[in-house]
């Protein structure tokens, strides 16, 4: 018979490797943030965990901010598609593009 302290030491369980996942992958990107050291960056995140977990994006968020040196300001943003490298390439379109609009708008208003 399955008690209630047994479904509490799974969920516990789940907890630690959950957290332990999260500050692996945060620790990668802030690494490449890092490294680029740009003042905008925007990170293209791909797969079910992080799209599912309940608590997954603020574990990474959180760690990333914590290991992240200097004044870079970054942005996760998530893929719908199901491909890692769509991701990384709908981040980086998406950036741009944006980049571009809020140029195009400051342009307008100084004229």
């Amino acid at each position: 018979m399955i008690t209630a302290n047994d479904c509490a030491n799974v969920a516990y369980v789940c907890s630690l490797i959950s957290t332990r996942a999260a500050h692996l992958t945060a620790a990668g990107i802030a690494m490449l943030l890092n490294r680029i050291n740009k003042k905008h960056v925007t990170v293209g995140v791909d797969g079910s965990v992080y799209r599912f977990h309940p608590t997954y994006l603020t574990l990474v968020d959180a760690k990333i901010a914590e290991l992240i040196v200097g004044d870079i300001k970054y942005k996760l943003m998530v893929s719908e598609d199901g491909s890692g490298r769509e991701a990384a390439l709908v981040a980086a379109v998406a950036t741009r593009l944006k980049e571009e609009k809020l140029a195009s708008l400051s342009s307008s208003s100084k004229q």
